[in-house]
């Protein structure tokens, strides 16, 4: 990683084989990338210095888990209570991504329960006790045609 914080061609094709498997050892990587393990080392831990790499984790398919539920809710917030409200929205169990947004709602927020009846609880239960909230819009995943996670260019 250059000094400047973009990523050069050896760091995005690290990240790429990371993001293909995350159990790929430093040694491997450097064997398919003909680098010195030490580079590849270096690198790795200077990507999680800077805070490209988040951490390393397991890419679950919720519906192979238990959860039959995906839903994507928008919610509308007083404009004062944005910032707050997206706080104490990321701490819920439930919330998988979470973003202030531009546009025609406040926050976005993907949700993964294990059926309607916990979708229903957490709409009114936990998103009803959170001030500054005036409306929501929920839908609901029929299916899931692509898991992914953020690309390096």
């Amino acid at each position: 990683m250059r000094d400047n914080g973009h990523l050069d061609e050896l760091d995005r094709m690290i990240l790429h084989i990371l993001q293909e498997d995350g159990r790929a050892s430093y040694s491997e990587i450097a064997r398919r990338l003909k680098v010195p393990e030490s580079t590849v080392r270096l690198r790795v831990k200077k990507l999680i210095e800077k805070g490209v790499i988040r951490k390393f984790a397991a890419l679950i398919n919720p519906f192979k888990a238990g959860y039959s539920i995906v839903a994507f809710i928008a919610v509308d917030v007083e404009p004062s209570r944005v910032k707050k409200a997206a706080e104490e929205l990321s701490k819920l169990p439930e919330v998988d991504v979470l973003g202030i947004a531009t546009g025609a709602h406040d926050i976005l927020m993907q949700v993964t329960v294990k059926d309607l009846q916990e979708l229903e609880s957490f709409l009114i239960e936990k998103l009803g006790r959170i001030e500054g909230i005036r409306s929501t819009e929920t839908s609901i995943l029929t299916s899931v045609r692509k898991w992914g996670y953020a690309r390096v260019f």
